[in-house]
């Protein structure tokens, strides 16, 4: 991805890059738990035309750990909304996965006039195996962390990332080293991050309740992390939302299946808005 630039914010600084052209249709683009906006790229050719807006969340890729702690899902809706303003962006789309896609949803239902148009994929905010809270809490522990992450030997990470992906899909190893790198480097820093969102959606179970934005929901049938009942918790919760399964992929649609999911965010996209109520 080309360079891009970092965004001055309350509590955390977000890097971003921007690709499409200044006044095209706006995308916001989130990325998962150990992921970065770079995760994205397989997916750019289908949102030709766009102004992409690809996030480094706080503590990945290029940007900096969060100055400050204590983060909730209403609070790192709350920094994302700020970004907007930073931007530009007055109402874009706003697609997310894992991670991204909780804060994608959490964006849209404490700033519903921020979001036109809603993409959530393996989101677990609704329901996510505990494993991989484990795995958050293991990072984020203040001694600990830093040092699991430095040391995690390659080859583990790389048994660990391969399972969270569907049946018989093999991680592409360039792909491996550089999550793996940025584990080492960063995987504290982000997790303590995505800790405390990950602990607070639980105490707010109806934030989303009846949110009115257009959405789609895009979950793995075959995820080992967050099942597809997740995804029909969110479409029970969500009027306006359509869920599609996608048979045989597991944790990241868009890097297991980035042609079907970047056509399936284009087609969602370009879809006429529906007529007010």
């Amino acid at each position: 991805m080309t360079p891009g630039r970092l965004i001055p914010l309350t509590g955390a600084d977000l890097h971003v890059y921007e690709t499409g052209p200044a006044d095209g249709p706006a995308v916001l683009l989130l990325h998962g738990f150990l992921g970065a906006a770079d995760a994205w790229q397989d997916v750019l050719p289908a949102l030709a035309g766009y102004r992409v807006v690809a996030v480094d969340l706080p503590g990945a890729g290029r940007s900096p750990a969060a100055r400050t702690r204590d983060w909730t899902a209403e609070r790192a809706a709350d920094l994302l909304a700020e970004l907007l303003d930073a931007l530009g962006l007055a109402a874009p789309a706003v697609v997310g996965s894992q991670l991204g896609g909780s804060l994608a949803a959490w964006l849209a239902a404490r700033h519903p006039d921020r979001v036109s148009r809603l993409v959530v994929m393996a989101a677990g905010a609704l329901g996510e195996n505990a494993t991989n809270l484990g795995l958050y809490r293991l990072l984020a522990a203040p001694v600990l962390g830093p040092v699991v992450a430095r040391t995690l030997p390659r080859r583990r990470f790389a048994q660990r990332w391969a399972a969270a992906h569907g049946p018989g899909f093999v991680p592409d190893p360039v792909s491996v080293d550089r999550w793996h790198r940025q584990l080492r480097r960063q995987g504290a820093a982000m997790a303590r991050f995505g800790l405390g969102v990950r602990l607070s959606y639980d105490r707010s179970p109806d934030a989303l309740a009846g949110l009115p934005v257009p959405t789609l929901l895009l979950f793995g049938a075959a995820d080992p992390l967050v099942p597809p009942s997740t995804g029909e918790r969110f479409a029970r919760l969500l009027p306006a939302s359509r869920l599609v399964l996608l048979p045989g992929c597991g944790d990241f649609p868009h890097e297991e299946r980035p042609g079907e999911v970047g056509a399936a965010v284009a087609e969602f996209l370009r879809e006429p808005a529906a007529p007010a109520r």
